[in-house]
């Protein structure tokens, strides 16, 4: 009689705990997992679930894993040590053919820059083909999809398709996109650090607590909703910025951009796209006062930017939520951050938690203990009740599931109503749902174009 195989993994009973300042907290309770050798399995989970505290478990010191284990984080600066991207290929792999891999990754030419210069979806594939080249037999991917545009989705997904068919290695990945979890064998949903249901794809694919969970990017938006009208910040048709033929250079693929014309009027909003790495987190920087343009003319509520030279981000009149929501952090306490500011004083931050549609426990906890999910619901929420002008978010609904996608369009929707907001993504669903008029940044090209269709 044929036994079942042994699995790869066979946890039972498991709970892991974290430290907070009100004492022990369980982020994984009592949980069995089975992980079947060769299979691809997803977890599924709300922000916050514990979903990557489940996987840096299993990649770490004391994992119950045997076999060649490698781990790819959700914010790949996590993983990145080395002053070359040659040097990152090349750690304990010093014949690592490195033009060959980063042409595999469409990163040629990067050899020789610092990885940090690269864009978050350049990193993120870096941080992959790394994985790789250590030849585990577990694979673990933290939300592998979640900084692509639409075409490097394809790309990611295909290339985790052919890393098993080669080697029968086993991967568990950490999602909320449909597109990554349809291709999965196994389904593991997680709520509040348990696990609710699990099993063949198949088997739970139709029932609401998997669909509930799933993002279609490319679903149809539907109608796109009227901005808010103006009220407070000054008359519609007022001019808030004003680009003049600005361009920034950038090392890398693509160049950087160059001859951006933009007016953005109060109670404007605008949604950037365009693939990785042609310069959409750098144009917020540009706009926000935080890096000098190489070339053109930044007026900022009719202030020009840049006189001197040098960044200037002490104007007061515009705030950014950046792609890393982490780097904006400065307390540590979420609390903290609250009352840092630019809120009003005297915020109570177990309110304002409430309001975007996070636990008011968290107001202790360390904001880079968060989920990812978490902090980027408390950057986008700080960014839309700052009470300024200008609001520039990028990519705030990255590695989000539905409900924390539809409370960043709900925190949109009470935004001041003259604020001008931009927001880069490549969500295309999403800037049409919030109501943007939605331009298309083009590597190797002049100017801003009205996006195509496809990528």
């Amino acid at each position: 009689m044929a036994t079942d195989p042994a699995p790869l993994l066979d946890l039972r009973g498991f709970t892991l705990e974290r430290r907070t300042p009100r004492g022990p907290r369980a982020v994984i309770r009592d949980i069995d997992l089975r992980l079947e050798a060769g299979a691809w399995t997803s977890l599924l989970g709300a922000n916050g679930s514990g979903k990557s505290s489940l996987l840096k478990y299993l990649a770490g010191d004391t994992s119950p894993v045997t076999v060649p284990t490698a781990y790819m984080a959700q914010d790949p600066d996590e993983q990145l040590v080395a002053t070359t991207v040659a040097g990152e290929l090349r750690l304990g792999r010093p014949r690592a053919d490195v033009p060959g891999e980063l042409a595999a990754a469409d990163l040629e030419g990067v050899g020789d820059l610092d990885p940090r210069l690269l864009s978050a979806g350049q990193k993120q594939r870096l941080a992959l083909t790394i994985a790789l080249g250590c030849r585990p037999r577990l694979l673990l991917c933290d939300e592998p999809t979640a900084l692509q545009d639409a075409c490097q989705v394809r790309w990611v997904l295909a290339r985790l398709q052919r890393w098993r068919r080669e080697t029968g290695g086993t991967l568990l990945t950490a999602t909320c996109d449909r597109r990554e979890a349809a291709l999965a064998d196994y389904l593991v949903i997680l709520r509040e650090g348990r696990i609710v249901a699990r099993g063949p794809r198949q088997d739970l694919w139709e029932t609401p607590l998997v669909q509930d969970l799933l993002l279609d990017p490319e679903a149809d938006p539907g109608p796109r909703p009227a901005p808010p009208a103006p009220s407070g910040m000054g008359q519609a048709g007022t001019e808030l910025l004003r680009l003049e033929g600005v361009g920034c250079r950038l090392q890398g693929p693509g160049g950087g951009f160059a001859g951006i014309d933009l007016e953005l009027p109060v109670g404007g909003r605008l949604g950037l796209t365009g693939p990785n790495g042609c310069g959409k987190s750098t144009l917020l920087a540009v706009c926000a006062g935080l890096r000098p343009p190489d070339t053109g003319r930044v007026v900022l509520a009719g202030r020009r930017l840049y006189r001197k030279g040098g960044a200037e981000p002490e104007h007061g009149l515009a705030l950014l939520a950046p792609q890393f929501p982490e780097y904006m952090f400065l307390r540590p306490t979420v609390a903290g951050e609250i009352a840092l500011g630019p809120l009003p004083p005297g915020t109570d931050p177990e309110g304002l938690l409430r309001v975007l549609g996070l636990d008011p426990l968290l107001a202790d906890r360390n904001p880079h203990d968060l989920s990812t999910g978490q902090r980027r619901r408390l950057a986008v929420g700080l960014v839309l009740h700052g009470g300024r002008p200008l609001l520039f978010l990028d990519e705030p609904t990255a590695a989000l599931d539905r409900a924390g996608r539809e409370g960043v369009l709900a925190m949109l929707a009470d935004a001041p109503a003259g604020a001008g907001v931009i927001i880069a993504s490549h969500d295309r669903n999403f800037l049409a749902r919030a109501g943007c008029r939605i331009l298309e940044m083009r590597p190797g090209k002049t100017g801003l174009a009205a996006p195509a269709g496809g990528c």
